[in-house]
């Protein structure tokens, strides 16, 4: 049985995880912007990170932990995939990391 103490711990460290993980996302978009003119990159950095950091903000029910396990899902799927067609570490492996933290502490917090 958990306590409420417990409880909201778990929520507040999903939380902040979703906020840092989106401001990653937006500050990785905009670094692939710089670097490679790619505008893909800040789309798609943009969008997940603000997902995310809403999710952050909001992270009360279902909602919230549905959108940042969804956007982790497809950032894991897709520097997933990259890293196995390049080889290149960066930044698919740090990517592929923080989807997996952002997963697992997801799925804590909704089993609990």
């Amino acid at each position: 049985m958990l306590f409420v103490g417990q409880d909201t711990r778990s929520n507040l460290v999903t939380a902040y995880y979703y906020i840092f993980f989106g401001i990653v996302c937006i500050l990785g978009g905009a670094l692939g912007y710089a670097r490679a003119r790619s505008k893909a990159s800040i789309i798609a950095g943009g969008i997940s990170g603000a997902l995310l950091i809403l999710a952050g903000i909001l992270a009360r029910g279902f909602i919230p932990y549905a959108i940042g396990i969804v956007v982790s899902v497809l950032l894991l799927a897709h520097f997933g995939r990259s890293f196995v067609a390049s080889r290149k570490p960066m930044p698919a492996v740090p990517m592929i990391l923080l989807s997996l933290v952002c997963i697992a502490l997801t799925v804590r917090h909704l089993i609990h």
